[in-house]
């Protein structure tokens, strides 16, 4: 279900594109959600001038877009800038602005290497696994990861077999789990190495996955017990449950089984060009 937002201000006829989550927005309100729930998405290029065209043009805001600008024209800070956005809608509380203006400021303290992994990750959280992966690539490309903890790197390269993980793309992911072991030993990332092997039905790459790190008979069990429970999952056994019983009433009413079925996979192909889009 989603989220109803009131809007007492002018609507927008062509939104502003926020690249940080793919997503339009068309009215201030929206806008002002969008930081509430993204705040460590934030980064310098919100400050721009075509979010101040925006709020001028489109909304109808034309002394809000003359201080916007100002501020981008003498290099004022970014915390300022949002605050500004936010008390001219009120839609946030006193106590949320103060918690995100302190976020956007510990933003503006931190390193570039550890703001970008901080919105790899919330990207990670929103589900945007495409914009996650680039974002981890190129941390891993830029020239600061060379000066990084290698645990910190293992865990970016953990992060992106977890984000090929939920594209389906179990090859790739098993490959990025498997390099993240190799740096940091971690047997989150041995375990979920395997487990992206058993997705594959590859029993030669996970045996020889196995053998390679010395994995004993038990480890083995408990992994694929484990992936046997996710298997038992409410979710999963109600959706089974539901198949099972289209399935059994499809010789009363075939016709009925087939749309109700063209549905399930028209919101399958749905949910999944979502989690594909840039």
């Amino acid at each position: 279900m989603g989220e109803l937002l009131l809007c007492d201000r002018p609507i927008a006829a062509m939104p502003f594109y926020l690249e940080g989550l793919s997503v339009n927005v068309y009215s201030l309100e929206e806008l002002n959600y969008y930081i509430l729930n993204n705040t460590f998405l934030l980064d310098s290029d919100f400050m721009s001038n075509e979010l101040c065209e925006w709020i001028r043009d489109e909304l109808k805001q034309p002394k809000l877009a003359e201080k916007l600008e100002r501020m981008i024209l003498y290099h004022g800070r970014l915390a300022e800038f949002v605050l500004e956005i936010l008390d001219h809608t009120g839609y946030c509380t006193k106590s949320e602005k103060q918690k995100i203006i302190e976020n956007v400021k510990q933003l503006e303290e931190k390193s570039d290497f550890e703001c970008s992994k901080m919105r790899a990750d919330k990207l990670m959280e929103n589900g945007k696994y495409l914009n996650g992966i680039y974002e981890y690539k190129k941390l891993l490309e830029s020239k600061e990861a060379d000066g990084e903890n290698e645990q910190i790197k293992a865990k970016i390269i953990h992060n992106l077999g977890t984000a090929y993980a939920r594209l389906f793309l179990f090859d790739d992911a098993a490959k990025y789990y498997r390099q993240a072991y190799l740096i940091s030993h971690d047997s989150e990332s041995l375990k979920e190495c395997l487990l992206a092997c058993i997705c594959m039905h590859d029993n030669n790459a996970f045996r020889i996955t196995a053998d390679e790190f010395g994995v004993s008979q038990e480890q083995i069990n408990n992994i694929t017990e484990f992936f046997s429970q996710e298997g038992r999952d409410e979710e999963i056994t109600s959706f089974d449950d539901k198949l099972d019983n289209m399935a059994a009433e499809k010789k009363a009413d075939k016709d009925a089984y087939n749309k109700e079925m063209a549905a399930i996979i028209l919101a399958c192909k749905e949910q999944y060009r979502r989690m594909n889009r840039i």
